[in-house]
This record gives structure tokens, sequence and C-alpha cells, in this order.
């Protein structure tokens, strides 16, 4: 697998959570069962899920960049190596590629 793979599979993964977030009572999670309990209006609904996928994208980032030492992870900064299971090393430009690829994408363009 190559970095930029990896990557579209971690966002890929962020679509589905959403996805399952958005189905609300009917969808496996927590997350979407509350917030078919707070009685928001549609358009509260989709600005509330927009801001989710943002802070799921941020949160993600932030994991990737701890793994590549560019953050501290609970306060400590090391590197760390993620290697697949064919020996290819993945880390290394990972933070990067998924910052443009959140950029570029509705994770950062919600207006």
């Amino acid at each position: 697998m190559s970095p930029k793979e990896f990557i579209n599979n971690v966002v890929k993964s962020i679509d589905c959570l959403v996805a399952s977030y958005s189905k609300g009572k009917e969808g496996p999670t927590y997350l979407g069962y509350e917030l078919d309990n707070i009685g928001l209006t549609l358009l509260q609904r989709e600005k509330v899920l927009a801001l989710v996928k943002l802070a799921v994208g941020e949160a993600t980032h932030n994991i990737i960049c701890g793994i590549e030492g560019a953050v501290s992870l609970g306060g400590s900064q090391q590197s760390y190596k993620l290697i697949d299971e064919t020996g290819n090393e993945l880390t290394g430009e990972l933070g990067e590629l998924l910052y443009k690829k959140l950029e570029n994408s509705a994770y950062m363009n919600q207006g």
C-alpha cells in the first residue's frame, strides 16, 4: 500500500463514520442517536454534522502528525514508523497528504 492509498482509506473511513452519525437513531452510533434527541432543525443538524466532520478530520490529522513526530501525542513527541503487512513504510508524508486531502474537500470548505 502506498501512503496516498492509506490516506485515501483514512478519509473514506471518516466519511463512513460521519455518514453513520447522520443516520440518527437508525444508525449504529450513540452520537447519531443523540443527534435525534436534541431537537435540531434540518439546517442546524446539517451544520452540526459539518462541524463533527471537521472535528473528526482535524483530530485524525493531529493523530497522524503525532505518529510522524510533527506534534506531541499525550505530551510525548517522538516519531513512529507505520509499516504495512508487506513491509512498506507509510510514514513520512502522511500528515501532509491528509492535510491536502482535507483542505481540498468539504472538510475545510464548509463556510
